[in-house]
């Protein structure tokens, strides 16, 4: 499988630059690569200056096009156009302009694709690795196993691949789909209609569907900024892998399945902790789901129960990581209950920012002189 890469540009040409100089240097065993640089269209000095980049750039390892729209389409238009171009082409690799790639980026997308080709569960192929999980704004941590992937109900924006297959059963989808958001996160609800991305999310969750995911990332996000962020955000910043060996798994034989909330899959838990296989449950551990969506009898969840906690099945601390191991080793406490999904308070959690135990758990706890400094450092900033 020979994927063709599609580079989606705007008005950005430092961001470019840096993008084009990454893919110059990574290892290409085909060689007969295609470029596609997609630039939608802005009348500014930065939107000409990215085409003049684009032109210049030296593409030797197979043919390189450049399409420059004449009109403005939109950042949702331009991907989703961007993302039917695999018409063309067997499979493609998608990569923004604010992207940078490891220089096995290529061999790593190849061969996922090939693996998991003919899996109907799998969606779609990412090179970047969460290391936060974005709907509770907190760190996310895998289970350690023997693979070098996960499978996550997220699709990927920042460095991914699809076969031609995977991109025209969601493109047709979307043209039958209404657009009721239930079910997804609250915070992804509210992203803008230029968001192509939450559509997708629906799509993986309503047809029960997953992304691949790297536990090592091949590509990491500048967040210079652009049409979704005002100012440049380096939080999205993960360490790039440099080797070129992968292990590959199906996802049917996977601990690492986890749905759009970063939430294990309870069917995974039942294979690690045999003792919950007779409960009918839901995982919340985050505690980010709105009850009125959880169709299970039980709840596992960092909500706060109720007053009358007779029926709870039982309850766990937070001490190992990732905090899911808290559970399958029984570790003693009441961060986690198992309990009747009516005998929770919606939109109430225990996993508080600002609650001092899960604070020590999450980051690593700075001297009260030293978090006074950097707070008058940030005030000053934005002063």
């Amino acid at each position: 499988m020979t994927p063709a890469i599609i580079v989606i540009a705007y008005n950005r040409p430092d961001s470019i630059l840096r993008l084009f100089k990454s893919l110059s240097v990574a290892h290409y065993l085909q060689k007969d690569v295609t470029l596609l640089i997609s630039i939608d269209y802005q009348e500014s000095e930065n939107h000409d200056r990215v085409i003049e980049i684009a032109t210049n750039f030296e593409w030797p390892f197979g043919e390189k096009k450049i399409i420059a729209h004449q009109k403005n389409l939109g950042l949702k238009k331009h991907v989703l156009s961007c993302g039917n171009l695999v018409a063309d082409y067997e499979s493609i690799i998608m990569l923004e302009d604010d992207i940078f790639v490891s220089p096995y980026f290529y061999e790593y997308a190849c061969e996922a694709l090939c693996f998991y080709q003919d899996s109907n569960e799998i969606a779609g192929i990412s090179l970047y690795c969460h290391k936060k999980n974005f709907v509770a704004n907190l760190p996310f941590e895998l289970i350690p196993d023997s693979n070098d992937v996960f499978f996550l109900q997220i699709a990927s924006s920042w460095g991914q691949a699809w076969t031609k297959k995977q991109w025209f059963d969601f493109r047709d989808w979307m043209s039958i789909a209404d657009h009721n958001l239930d079910y997804l996160p609250s915070n992804v609800k509210t992203w803008p209609e230029s968001s192509w991305l939450k559509h997708f999310i629906r799509y993986l969750i309503l047809k029960n569907k997953y992304f691949v995911y790297p536990t090592k990332s091949l590509s990491t996000n500048f967040g210079d900024s652009g049409t979704h962020n005002l100012n440049k955000n380096v939080e999205c910043q993960v360490p790039l892998f440099m080797g070129n060996s992968y292990r590959f798994v199906k996802i049917s034989d996977s601990f690492n399945v986890y749905d759009a909330f970063f939430e294990i899959l309870p069917s995974r838990l039942k294979l690690l902790v045999p003792e919950l296989n007779q409960i009918d449950f839901s995982v919340d551990l985050y505690g980010k789901k709105e009850l009125k969506n959880i169709s299970t009898k039980y709840l596992l969840s960092s909500k706060i129960a109720k007053k009358d906690c007779s029926k709870m099945v039982s309850s766990f601390g937070l001490e190992l990581k990732p905090n899911i191991l808290n559970v399958f080793y029984t570790i003693k406490g009441d961060v986690f209950k198992l309990n009747l999904k009516d005998e929770f308070e919606d939109e109430t959690s225990s996993f508080d920012i600002f609650n001092s135990i899960i604070f020590e758990y999450f980051y690593t706890k700075l001297p009260l002189k030293k978090l006074f400094i950097f707070v008058i450092y940030q005030l000053k900033r934005i002063l």
